[in-house]
């Protein structure tokens, strides 16, 4: 379903912002980004999480195991017509112990009329850090 509504400006800039949020680990934020019932997938490791509050679990295990969290888009394509966003980002991130984990990742967005994401999927290139409290 299309949304003319969205710019191709707003939809660009909305994985930024999504992930100025969770690299700032802040929970709120960062959820506000999500409609009730969305549903965020990471392909790679066949795990679903449904609705805001599984969607919260599992950035407050993700936020919990890292002491620093990075996320450095190196390019972003905007389908305007469809209203979906990809992205491929290197997320050298720090663990808590200080063991750096660095992943290369590529999220797809789908967005909802009001311009929160209705569906995400990722794929990790290694094991999933987001794998909830």
């Amino acid at each position: 379903m299309t949304n003319p509504g969205l710019s191709r400006n707003r939809l660009a800039q909305a994985p930024y912002a999504y992930f100025e949020a969770v690299d700032r680990k802040d929970l709120d934020a960062s959820l506000a980004f999500f409609t009730e019932g969305a549903t965020f997938t990471v392909q790679s490791a066949h795990t679903t999480y449904t609705g805001k509050a599984e969607i919260a679990g599992m950035f407050r295990g993700f936020f919990a195991d890292f002491a620093t969290i990075v996320h450095s888009p190196r390019s972003v394509v905007v389908d305007e017509v469809a209203q979906k966003v990809s992205s491929e980002q290197i997320c050298p991130h720090i663990a808590n112990d200080g063991t750096p984990v660095t992943l290369t990742t590529c999220n797809f967005f789908e967005f909802a009329a009001d311009g929160r994401f209705e569906r995400v999927i990722i794929w990790i290139d290694g094991e999933s850090p987001l794998v909830g409290e």
